[in-house]
């Protein structure tokens, strides 16, 4: 009987296990998409705004819709579910603006639909939710000259460097004049040229006005700069800073790596600057590992691959380094870049380090362990199913002690008829 009850838990514990995997293992994923994903209002008080939001699952779906962000209070939903048959469900919101806000700038709401997919053959679908986005512009009380954008083209050295810049009034005030001032630096951090924008004036709330200057690179030769845009208008400021480069037959050495683990051969990151206008072939490093206390030959050294450089392009090169022939401390580096027949030297420093001990991982507790394990789709059927396979379990050990005792109560029986039969025939 022991044989029996335990044979029979293993077998409804073994097909319970298997239906879990099935079920599990059926995952659909669905697609769903918006239009318009955005949408943006200049803040008007207790205005109202209708709009409407169209969502595209890529099959019949059941879509939950709520409002949520900072302006939930001020959108209604004209419902609050979508059965979408074929192409696109849709639904209307009205969006009534308060009588003020009480901080400038963009204000953010959207209206949210949930994929809830009906379930059919024990499938586990995954949770699709997709934004309608809703933005309201609240403007800054007095003058305010947000700078949207400010770009310098690349260029040849010796050429002109042209400036763009776009300038949106976000105030509520018109500004009667507006210019910009333009300093350019070196890779040094030192003024080099000054330029003033052209002058943009009678800018109303809202107006966008374009800001633009040249400066002659003249003598400069090849390599990084920046500039910085001071943009003054009625008596107020604001600021943006770029990055320009005056192109030439040249590579810079951005970074390097500086530490490396001690043990064998290990990887060697280099970063590498085109100020090119045009594509650099045959780029290669070498880099040679000293220590010019006690030998001018290096202790090991490696040479990357040859490769080709974008067009004013930032890229990583790798390398592998032999760290045998080193000790633990740190050393000096001499990296050669080649390239397009022509070389670059830099002298740099490397440490060799130990590995760090990994830190000791936090314990997770039984229920972390659980959850962390299952997908995070839909973590209700799992426990629903649990608690299936604990009922089943249950009912097992109830159900089988109580067939037990009925048979050896049948027993008794049966032996007490025997017994009785056996004191009749004696009394005769």
């Amino acid at each position: 009987m022991v044989f029996l009850r335990k044979r029979g838990f293993v077998i409804t514990l073994f097909s319970l296990t298997l239906l879990l995997i099935l079920l599990t293992s059926s995952i659909n994923v669905s697609a769903l998409g918006v239009t318009p994903s955005r949408v943006i209002r200049k803040f008007e008080p207790n205005s109202v705004y209708k709009g409407m939001a169209c969502f595209q699952p890529h099959k019949i779906a059941h879509l939950k819709l709520e409002v949520r962000g900072e302006l939930k209070d001020f959108i209604t939903l004209e419902k609050e579910e979508l059965y979408v048959t074929e192409g696109a469900g849709c639904v209307r919101y009205e969006l009534k603006m308060p009588e003020r806000f009480d901080k400038p700038g963009i204000h953010k709401g959207s209206v949210t639909a949930t994929e809830t997919p009906e379930e059919t053959g024990g499938a586990v679908f995954a949770v699709v939710r997709i934004h309608h986005q809703i933005w309201v512009e609240v403007p800054y009380p007095g003058k305010y000259l947000e700078i949207q954008s400010f770009i310098a083209r690349n260029v040849k050295a010796g050429e002109t460097v042209p400036f763009e810049a776009v300038a949106v009034s976000k105030g509520n005030q018109s500004i009667s004049k507006a210019q910009g001032t333009i300093l350019i630096y070196d890779k040094e951090d030192k003024i080099i040229g000054t330029v003033q924008t052209n002058v943009i004036e009678n800018i109303e709330p809202d107006d966008t006005r374009g800001l633009s200057a040249e400066w002659d690179s003249g003598i400069y030769k090849q390599g990084n700069y920046h500039a910085m845009l001071l943009l003054t208008y009625d008596g107020l400021k604001n600021n943006e800073s770029t990055k320009f480069k005056l192109g030439g037959l040249d590579v810079e050495l951005v970074d390097y790596t500086k530490e490396v683990i001690i043990g064998g051969i290990k990887e060697f990151y280099l970063t590498v600057d085109s100020i090119w206008s045009e594509a650099i072939t045959n780029l290669k490093a070498n880099v040679s590992v000293y220590n010019y206390s006690k030998s001018s030959e290096p202790l090991t050294s490696f040479e990357t691959l040859t490769r080709t450089l974008a067009a004013w392009k930032t890229e990583t090169i790798k390398g592998y380094l032999d760290t045998t022939p080193l000790n633990l401390g740190d050393y000096d580096l001499k990296i050669v870049l080649l390239f397009a027949n022509l070389s670059k030297e830099y002298d740099g420093n490397l440490s060799i380090i130990e590995e760090p001990p990994e830190p000791e991982p936090e314990k997770p507790g039984f229920f972390s362990r659980l959850f962390s394990s299952i997908p995070t789709l839909k973590v209700i059927n799992i426990i629903l199913i649990a608690l299936l396979i604990i009922m089943f379990i249950i009912l097992l050990y109830i159900l089988i002690p109580k067939k037990k005792e009925k048979k050896e109560e049948k027993k008794k029986e049966e032996k007490k008829e025997k017994e009785e039969k056996k004191g009749n025939k004696r009394k005769k």
